[in-house]
């Protein structure tokens, strides 16, 4: 009963000490946003919550009531969380963000420390009510011992101390009021809470052991669930911290735009780690080997969608001249999907904006930038997971060395492998002070794919982009092409090639060149004419937002090719026409010589006598 718990916390012997400790540790626990964001915090607070000796009927009561009121007050709590984390004392918390231990408490979260310093002043507050409230009960209650004859007597029948007993719960005993009130502090140590804490680290230890693969198993799901934004399986996850040696056996993650099939798949994932820095909430990967991977597959079981999809992309207008994907593409929309895709994860390599470099004409950014970004993420995440990344010093959170996956089958290239390597990727490439890189070659060499951010380094390089793509049939992306109502490339193979630089700030953007050589390929007039152009190239500029970049092809250069392509053409024409009458006429064969002279005469060339 209700009543009962309140009545044993009014007629109890808490002293105000017990109870002032009990309404903070509680507050402050209820406005505790989660175990993710303060696991630190949380165990520490229970802790001295248990050792503190006190009150913990008080501190279970009041830490309900917090966590309701947490929910109503989460925007004030994030407001506080800023004033701590961005003012004037941005220095403090910073040190205690990197700081070995204290990073784990879980400080870079706004609505944890914002939570943490609401809580601890509601809980003064809510204390020194309860505190004060109890002690005049008591000294009202010791002038009715003392004073009143009515009390005494309705106090000396069992009848009454049982219905006491039965609606307000036990009280203080033989001790009198009077007693209660001279004891301000108490035994400020709960020994039972010191033998419960050594035993809760003893068991979390062994727990540990024995249960460290699936509690990871589960983490490593979420986590990469969160960040995938659509199902992953996950097999098994092994940790040895004395061979720094963590293994991924059975990964699959889900295509969130094709849910039947995998981004994602590998057998076996084995990463060296540096664990120095995991008391900073830090972790080093010195080596990844992916082996068994794979991109394409089908999936047995549909995958699902994790978290609110994502918004569609708003169309840019045309600049000028420039054209879009929908004016050469019929499947435009897939492509931009996929671009979009490519932009997510340049953006997860580039880290978060407020770490990446300015040029030296690029203008200061302002507190509004920083506003402006956290009020997008509270809009996307939640207070609850909004962090104060801009405050990581020293070492990113995540940092791999070097990842390798070499034979990744790609469901759309058939037997062709591809062979991955990347280099330095971190969650804030700043910090790490190393260009970024990822290199992919096919086995065949018909693929070639490098990027390079190397923005971050000293000297303010371009970040670079380069691909080739050799051999590729033409009737295989002919069809895709928007260009009267006839497939106007045929036959023949392409050859893509492009060399050129991207930015990440203010979104990911490309000043692409792109070379199309054909090899062999028959265009196909409207007419239904034909021109064989071989060896041909033609240049093709891609600019602007990589999921929406405007193209712009060399029309001229392109009429030029047509035009002496058929040029050619009627000259080979022409010269077999006139070799095979001379050779009726003359009754024999012109010979080399007379061949060359016929052609070059009909060639035109300027330089001939």
């Amino acid at each position: 009963m209700i009543t009962r718990r309140i009545g044993s916390i009014i007629r109890g012997r808490a002293t105000p000490f017990q109870i002032i400790a009990a309404s903070m540790l509680g507050c402050m626990l209820g406005f505790m946003p989660g175990f993710v964001q303060a696991a630190g915090l949380i165990l520490v607070l229970t802790f001295l919550l248990v050792i503190l000796n006190a009150n913990l009927a008080i501190a279970a009561l009041i830490a309900v009531g917090a966590k309701l009121l947490s929910l109503a007050l989460a925007p004030v709590s994030f407001a506080v969380g800023r004033l701590l984390l961005d003012g004037p004392t941005s220095g403090l918390f910073k040190s205690m963000i990197n700081a070995p231990g204290l990073a784990l408490f879980g400080f870079d979260y706004y609505l944890t420390t914002g939570g943490l310093a609401v809580g601890l002043v509601m809980g003064i507050i809510v204390g020194l009510v309860i505190s004060g409230a109890i002690t005049r009960f008591r000294r009202k209650m010791v002038s009715l011992e003392k004073d009143s004859e009515r009390y005494q007597r309705y106090q000396a029948r069992k009848s009454v101390r049982f219905l006491v007993w039965l609606l307000a719960g036990s009280g203080h005993g033989k001790v009198s009021y009077e007693d209660l009130l001279s004891k301000r502090l108490g035994n400020p140590i709960r020994i039972l809470g010191v033998v419960f804490v050594a035993l809760s680290v003893a068991v979390l230890v062994l727990l540990n052991q024995l249960f460290a693969g699936p509690i990871l198993t589960a983490a490593l799901q979420s986590g990469l669930e969160r960040a995938n934004g659509a199902t992953v399986d996950v097999g098994s996850v092994d940790l040895s911290l004395k061979e720094n040696r963590l293994t991924v056996t059975d990964l699959a993650m889900a295509d969130p735009k094709a849910l039947e099939t995998d981004l994602f798949r590998a057998r076996r994932l084995e990463a060296a780690l540096n664990a120095e820095d995991l008391l900073r909430k830090r972790l080093k990967i010195d080596l990844v080997v992916v082996d068994g991977a794979s991109s394409g597959d089908a999936r047995k079981v549909k995958g699902r969608l994790v978290g609110p999809p994502p918004e569609p992309e708003p169309d840019l207008e045309k600049p000028g001249d420039a054209r879009t994907l929908e004016d050469y593409l019929k499947q435009a929309q897939l492509w931009k999907e996929r671009l979009a895709q490519a932009r997510r994860w340049l953006e997860k390599i580039s880290g978060p904006d407020e770490a990446k470099p300015a040029g030296p004409d690029a203008p200061v950014e302002k507190e509004e930038g920083l506003r402006e970004r956290l009020e997008r993420e509270v809009q996307e995440k939640g207070y609850a997971r909004v962090r104060a990344t801009h405050l990581i010093e020293g070492s990113p959170t995540l940092t791999i060395a070097k990842l390798s996956a070499s034979e990744v089958r790609v469901a759309s290239l058939g037997d062709d492998r591809l062979d991955v390597e990347a280099l330095n990727l971190s969650t804030h490439p700043a910090l790490l002070g190393r260009t970024p890189e990822i290199h992919v070659r096919s086995g065949s060499d018909r693929i070639v794919f490098g990027l390079a951010l190397a923005a971050f380094e000293r000297a303010g390089a371009t970040n670079s982009l380069s691909f080739a793509w050799r051999g590729l049939p033409t009737d295989q992306i002919a069809g895709d092409l928007k260009i009267a109502d006839t497939q106007p490339l045929q036959g023949g193979t392409i050859d893509l090639a492009a060399d050129g630089s991207w930015a990440s700030q203010g979104g990911i953007t490309i000043d692409l060149p792109l070379q199309a050589t054909l090899h062999a390929v028959d265009i196909v007039l409207p007419t239904g004419d034909r021109t064989k152009l071989d060896n041909f190239t033609l240049p093709i500029a891609l600019t602007g937002p990589l999921d929406n970049p405007r193209v712009k092809v060399d029309d001229g250069g392109l009429s030029k090719a047509l035009l002496a392509a058929g040029k050619q053409r009627a000259v080979d024409e022409a010269s077999k026409a006139a070799t095979k009458l001379l050779d009726e006429k003359v009754g024999g064969d012109l010979g080399n010589q007379g061949k060359s002279l016929l052609n070059n005469i009909l060639g035109g060339k300027k330089n001939q006598p």
